[in-house]
This record gives C-alpha cells, sequence and structure tokens, in this order.
C-alpha cells in the first residue's frame, strides 16, 4: 500500500515544481528570483538540493506568491495530495490546514531532534520519512537516517512564517533522493 500511495503522491510532485517555478517568475527581488528558477530546473534535471540552497530562498515563502496564505488554488491543491490532505476544498480551507499540519510536522521534527535519531528503531524511522515525502522501502537504515538529519537541519532552522518551504521542501528533498535505487 505504501507503494500505491506514494505513486500517487509522486504523481504531483511536477505539478509542484511547475507551480514553483511560475511564482518564482512573479518575484520582485531578481537575484532571489533566480535562485529559485535554478533550485527548480536543477531538481527537474534529476539533482538533490542541498539544505543551505533552500535556506538561502527561504524568505520567499514568508511572503507573497509562496506563503500558504498566497499559494495558488492549484499550488494548494498538489500540496495537499503530498500531505494525503483532501484537494477537493475550496483554496480558503486548504491553505490554513496545509500550514496546521505543515507546523505540527515542524513540531514533531524539534521533538525527534531533542530525542535523537539513535533512539528511533527501523520502523519509525522509515515511517518518519514517508511523512515527510520520502519512501524509504528501498533505502538503506544510514540513507535514511541522512534524509531525515538534512530534513532536520532545514526544518528546526525555519521560522513558522517559513513552513511553506518545508510542504515544497517535501518534494525538493525527495523527488531525486536515491533514485539510482528505485
Amino acid at each position: 500500500f505504501l507503494r500505491a500511495y506514494d505513486s500517487i503522491r509522486r504523481a504531483v510532485y511536477p505539478d509542484v515544481l511547475r507551480s514553483l517555478a511560475l511564482a518564482a517568475l512573479s518575484l520582485p527581488d531578481p537575484q532571489l528570483q533566480r535562485r529559485l528558477q535554478q533550485l527548480c530546473a536543477a531538481v527537474q534535471g534529476g539533482s538533490q538540493p542541498r539544505v543551505a540552497e533552500l535556506y538561502a530562498v527561504r524568505s520567499v515563502f514568508s511572503g507573497a506568491p509562496l506563503a500558504f496564505d498566497r499559494l495558488r488554488a492549484s499550488h494548494a491543491r498538489a500540496l495537499s495530495q503530498v500531505l494525503f490532505l483532501t484537494p477537493r476544498l475550496p483554496a480558503a480551507v486548504l491553505r490554513p490546514r496545509l500550514r496546521s499540519h505543515v507546523l505540527q510536522i515542524r513540531q514533531l521534527d524539534r521533538a525527534m531532534l531533542r530525542l535523537g535519531l539513535g533512539q528511533l528503531s527501523e520502523e519509525e524511522l522509515r515511517a518518519a520519512c514517508y511523512l515527510r515525502g520520502l519512501n524509504a522501502a528501498h533505502l538503506d537504515m544510514g540513507e535514511c537516517r541522512a534524509w531525515l538529519e538534512q530534513w532536520l537541519r532545514l526544518s528546526c532552522k525555519l521560522e513558522a512564517s517559513e513552513a511553506s518551504l518545508l510542504a515544497n521542501s517535501m518534494v525538493l528533498l525527495s523527488l531525486n533522493y536515491g533514485r539510482a535505487k528505485e
């Protein structure tokens, strides 16, 4: 079942990337616009972004057009599917649900960081990855742990106002991770 659900989720990953690239075109800061476009192009080309690259564009996600309260309806629907939330609601309902869900994941991330990844069983480690967008069924424990450490480095640095970056990072960080093993 996890593979079936993951394939449904992965089917909307290109929609999220297109939405990000489209939103980048309307950014007022040319440098941030270029960085976000390059990031999207690199991921679409099969690259795995670094946390520093995502962190460098974090300010874009706290205002228009990428903050949760400003997301285009199609972007909010795609992110809802990534998070396994129903996308068939009005955007005005989807946006706060997305924000709430992502902030709950962020709280779990902070608790997991305090606990330490070494305390998680193999099953818990895989479930933590899956909740955050990565199907870890084809990865070994070292790869799961490395990905989750990368996720936590980003998640625990972000402010609540930048939570939209975390939702989009579910796609950006997982789309090409471990591709050779799939």
